[in-house]
């Protein structure tokens, strides 16, 4: 009876199963679809005289168009959005997003950029010399004071408007698990919101002295 069953159509049954095989194999990788991802600008060839003060829609939805077969291997690592900044000059420009700038795997076609412009500030580096400050976290004032720091100034390169009213900077708050009646750390500048592209140098060593 089984037997019966299992080979009463049988050409017909061979060729559903190949039929369906195909339609599988169609679907999963000849045919084609769209995916989206969200891309970070990768912004390239800056002049070293200039900075980028303000970036509005540093991001970008990239839509790609594509098999399936590899649409489904793809990251968003994979997709990348390059703007050559090389002929910008100081000031506010707004650059369309081209095709060209879109790189990504082989097989793939892009479908839309949105939004395909990017609003970007650019100000001229100046560089100037800053007393450093070095600030102890509130817990350990009472117990630890500062010994020595150094250096006692550095170099920063950045926008005028950042730099050009302050004359000091301070470090991060020290704080950490201090045993020792003298402790050496290092600690990093705290560059908040200046719009400085380079410290020389950017870690001060600072020595405590307990009390």
């Amino acid at each position: 009876m089984l037997k019966r069953y299992v080979f009463k159509d049988f050409k017909l049954k061979i060729l559903s199963l190949v039929l369906a095989a195909m339609l599988w194999f169609a679907v999963s990788h000849i045919g084609e679809t769209r995916m989206s991802f969200s891309v970070k600008i990768d912004f390239d060839k800056l002049g070293k005289e200039f900075i980028i003060k303000r970036v509005d829609n540093d991001e970008v939805i990239i839509t790609v168009y594509g098999p399936v077969s590899i649409l489904k291997g793809i990251r968003t690592r994979d997709i990348k959005l390059r703007l050559n900044l090389g002929d910008a000059k100081e000031g506010l420009h707004v650059f369309t997003l081209r095709g060209n700038d879109v790189q990504m795997p082989k097989g793939l076609r892009l479908d839309t950029l949105k939004p395909d412009f990017v609003t970007v500030e650019l100000d001229r580096v100046i560089e100037k010399r800053l007393k450093t400050i070095v600030r102890l976290d509130d817990k350990w004032k009472d117990i630890y004071k500062i010994k020595v720091w150094f250096p006692q100034y550095v170099y920063a390169e950045g926008t005028k408007n950042s730099l050009e009213k302050i004359d000091t900077i301070e470090t991060f708050p020290i704080e950490g698990n201090f045993f020792s009646d003298e402790e050496t750390v290092e600690i990093p500048l705290d560059i908040k919101d200046m719009h400085i592209k380079r410290l020389k140098p950017d870690i001060i060593k600072v020595v405590l002295r307990r009390y």
